[in-house]
């Protein structure tokens, strides 16, 4: 909790970090449209992202046979979907290139 405090006390370090997530999270979703996702709209630290190639729950599976995690949720309306947290820009492009990776293998 004190570290949590700090940044808050910090507004400068708290400015700068939510601008590096907006910043990145824009970044993976434009890719991310590039591809052919669809994705709902975020102004949170995440994604949700679905693709029309490839459901939700072995695009997951995918990525974590590659020591990638995402959240899948099996409820109906959301199982197309994946729960993409916001990392930083390094570990957004080895998303996307292992999501190409395996949309190319599974086209």
């Amino acid at each position: 909790m004190a570290a949590g405090v700090g940044a808050l006390l910090d507004g400068e370090y708290f400015e700068n970090n939510c601008k590096t997530i907006i910043e990145i999270r824009e970044y993976t979703a434009e890719k991310l449209k590039q591809m052919g996702f669809t994705l709902t709209q975020s102004k949170a630290n995440f994604l949700f992202a679905a693709s029309k190639d490839i459901d939700g729950k072995t695009l997951y599976l995918r990525l974590k046979e590659k020591g990638i995690l995402v959240r899948h949720f099996d409820k109906e309306r959301l199982t197309d979907y994946n729960r993409i947290t916001v990392g930083t820009k390094e570990q957004m492009d080895i998303l996307i290139s292992a999501i190409k990776e395996i949309t190319e293998v599974s086209l």
